[in-house]
């Protein structure tokens, strides 16, 4: 399931923490204070930065995304938001293919796909299916 409206879980929360609703300015920026991630997790997330609780990562069409990704006992939930929060995105997973890690890493890219077309399809930026 991919979501892109208002109502989904992450949505919300990804709005108003990155739209300055939950925290003071200084603490978001606190937690968008980035390193880049280990070698091991770039396979997972090319380009990507660790902040706290926060992952920046690039997208394809220019700028960057925050995520918080989880998921236990069979689900994978990957989510997005823009740097302003305007646009949010939850892929929710019902089967977590852990049985090799090929197959690991072939279903965090297929999200991470689904995540960025999401984030970068606007009116002015279509993305094609």
């Amino acid at each position: 399931m991919t979501s892109t409206s208002p109502s989904s879980t992450t949505g919300p929360i990804g709005s108003a923490l990155l739209g300055g609703k939950l925290l003071p300015r200084a603490r978001l920026t606190e937690r968008q204070d980035t390193v880049p991630v280990n070698q091991d997790i770039q396979a997972f997330w090319p380009h990507g930065r660790y902040g706290l609780g926060l992952v920046e990562r690039p997208l394809s069409c220019g700028g960057s995304y925050w995520s918080h990704e989880g998921g236990n006992g069979g689900y994978i939930t990957l989510n997005g938001a823009t740097d302003n929060g305007s646009r949010t995105v939850t892929v929710s997973m019902s089967t977590a293919l852990g049985d090799s890690p090929d197959n690991t890493l072939r279903q965090e890219q297929a999200a991470s796909n689904l995540v960025g077309h999401a984030l970068c399809d606007t009116p002015g930026n279509r993305q094609g299916t």
